[in-house]
């Protein structure tokens, strides 16, 4: 069995995503911010949209205390970890530690730290040799082959364990993923003009690829300026689109230029090598603006936010599809960030 964790109420929206893609079936979800299933290693290579971490070859234990957990957890572990020839790791959470704003385990917390404190006391005690080769989640080399051990408590009395080495997904990208890839660790900058900014920073992380210095950017509804803060930061000339106000720091910064105008109907003179777009507006309307820019090549990459009422995105992601298509976006990310609520976050290029 595999498992994905994703944001606390997004779990029918990403079953029904593994269902169309036809990764596997019987997909549900046990718990909430939990999606479990059948499905073939071969499978683990799709990267879902509303996917935050993935737990290949999981399963769920139980145990009346943390004591029984703690020997649950040993009873599955040992014999994998004793025969394991790798550095391996382990990393015990709730599934709260992948969505922002849910506080539905937030009482359980405490015990997840406790759970990873008594388990390496345990392994101490009685498995000396096999807790040689282990190394904190925290200081892991994460480019040297591991044994990635995620134990996640789901309820007082449950935990799921999930144990694999890391393989390359289609995006050429590394799951399960390691401490610099984990959602929501963003270093905190107290100059964020807002919340957005990290939602940028996030993208660019995800992406591997970020805005450098000499690049120009355009950020289209910039106010109050926390995106082209992230571009600003990195070396980046911004053409700042909104009529309303940016940030004092923001607008003062020498290479910000603030644009008095429409940033639904700006549109450069010449390419750019980036746009940057996270305007309240309709989501359909947000893809024509899109579509509007590669229609006239008028950037080379771009991050662009998806806003949308409920949780049942697909016409939208239809839509997003026939983008791709239509410009041949062969290296398209669409993810469900970290700090996404009710929206998606698209970073591409031409």
């Amino acid at each position: 069995m595999n498992g994905y964790l994703c944001a606390n109420g997004w779990e029918a929206t990403l079953c029904r995503e593994l269902a169309t893609a036809g990764v596997g079936k019987h997909f549900y979800s046990p718990a909430a911010g939990l999606v479990v299933g059948e499905s073939p290693a071969s499978g683990l290579r799709y990267e879902p949209i509303f996917a935050r971490q993935w737990l290949p070859n999981c399963s769920a234990v139980k145990g009346a205390s943390l004591t029984d957990l703690i020997q649950a957890l040993g009873a599955a572990l040992d014999p994998v970890l004793d025969s394991n020839p790798l550095p391996w790791t382990l990393h015990c959470c709730t599934p709260d530690f992948y969505s922002e704003d849910s506080t539905h385990y937030e009482f359980m917390s405490g015990r997840a730290a406790l759970l990873h404190e008594k388990f390496i006391q345990r392994m101490a005690k009685y498995r000396k040799r096999t807790l040689e080769k282990y190394q904190p989640w925290e200081g892991i080399d994460e480019k040297r082959p591991c044994l990635i051990v995620q134990a996640v408590l789901t309820g007082t009395d449950q935990l799921w364990i999930s144990t694999a080495k890391r393989l390359k997904t289609e995006m050429g990208r590394f799951v399960p993923f390691m401490r610099s890839l984990i959602p929501g660790s963003i270093p905190h900058d107290s100059q964020a003009p807002c919340r957005s900014y990290y939602k940028l920073e996030e993208a660019w992380q995800q992406s591997g690829v970020s805005a450098r210095k000499g690049d120009v950017c355009i950020d289209l509804g910039a106010a109050p300026g926390g995106w082209t803060w992230a571009a600003l930061k990195r070396g980046a000339r911004v053409i700042a689109v909104d009529f309303a106000d940016l940030k004092a720091h923001v607008e003062s910064h020498p290479r910000c230029e603030h644009s008095l105008d429409n940033g639904y109907a700006f549109m450069p003179t010449r390419p750019v090598d980036w746009m940057f777009c996270d305007m309240i507006v309709r989501p359909l309307a947000t893809l024509g603006l899109l579509d509007r820019w590669l229609e006239q090549k008028a950037c080379h990459k771009f991050v662009v936010n998806v806003k949308f009422r409920g949780k049942e995105p697909e016409t939208i992601l239809a839509a997003i599809e026939e983008l791709r298509q239509k410009h041949q976006l062969l290296r398209l990310i669409i993810k469900h960030l970290y700090y996404d609520r009710n929206e998606i976050t698209l970073i591409g290029s031409l």
